[in-house]
């Protein structure tokens, strides 16, 4: 059973969350248990739903036992729902199939994202059993920026602006079936940093980037054609993680492939985890 919580109740069962939310098992993305956040993020992230509209605070329970919180928020515009806090005491499973079943008297028609570790076999199984697609499959890296120190940069890079955006959206259009596509980016463009190699006057490549809260998370890197350049790679992932070191920020995580694992380890990125990015329009 799944009923929403009052600013007054949801207090009592934040310390059984957190625990649950170090546990990936247990738990859904955005991840406590990377080594990066700390329990006053988790804290300020879960007060959210009660100082804004679009997100809202669930208790999970079962034969009265409360089981566990979860939150999510709504992009109306978007028709996109996704939650953000799941944390889950036993039975996954059964609490997933019950929270979409939840979402859908009220939300049909928009597009459930729900990200989840690997190792959270119950969530696998019922995103599974109830048709969501598997979007995306990464590995989840993760640094401190105290522990890495500036490379040299060794091939140009330029920095996207909005007078030079379209040279960028000329290479980002293969992604026009993400959530930041074009148009969101550039409608954003002030809290985003983008950066391209360029070729003959094109992007050929391109790494885009924010920051929230002092963390760097690095949303995707970009190749002409989707053919993946290890030198184009290098050069942008240094010119990101030099950006930030200088920009103050702490920490970084970096959602990538196989194929850029080498490359993002040997600059000192330490993956902790598979990710699997899954959506459905319920």
């Amino acid at each position: 059973m799944l009923r929403k919580l009052s600013k007054d109740e949801y207090m009592q069962y934040l310390d059984s969350a957190y625990e649950l939310a170090l546990d990936m098992s247990r738990s859904c993305y955005p991840t406590y248990a990377d080594g990066l956040k700390t329990r006053e993020d988790f804290n300020e992230h879960a007060a959210r739903s009660f100082g804004r509209d679009d997100y809202t605070m669930l208790l999970y329970e079962q034969d009265g036992e409360a089981l566990g919180l979860i939150q999510f928020y709504v992009l109306e515009e978007d028709k996109y729902v996704q939650p953000d806090i799941f944390c889950i005491k036993r039975d996954y499973g059964r609490a997933v199939r019950e929270f979409v079943e939840y979402l859908h008297k009220d939300y049909e028609g928009y597009t459930l994202h729900f990200g989840v570790s690997k190792t959270n076999t119950g969530a696998v199984e019922a995103l599974e059993s109830l048709g969501f697609q598997r979007e995306e499959v990464s590995l989840v890296g993760v640094m401190r920026f105290e522990e890495y120190s500036p490379l040299p940069e060794t091939v140009e890079t330029v920095r996207v602006t909005r007078e030079n955006f379209g040279t960028f959206a000329a290479l980002h259009a293969q992604w026009e079936d993400m959530y930041w596509d074009n148009a969101h980016l550039l409608e954003a463009l002030d809290d985003w940093n983008i950066y391209y190699v360029q070729k003959d006057g094109a992007a050929r490549s391109a790494v885009y980037f924010r920051y929230v809260a002092g963390s760097m998370e690095i949303f995707g890197v970009d190749f002409e054609d989707g053919r993946f350049d290890a030198e184009d790679f290098r050069a942008l992932m240094i010119r990101a993680l030099n950006q930030s070191k200088a920009d103050g920020m702490n920490d970084l995580t970096f959602f990538h492939d196989d194929e850029a694992h080498p490359a993002a380890e040997e600059i000192g990125i330490r993956t902790i985890d598979t990710y699997f990015g899954n959506c459905k329009v319920i």
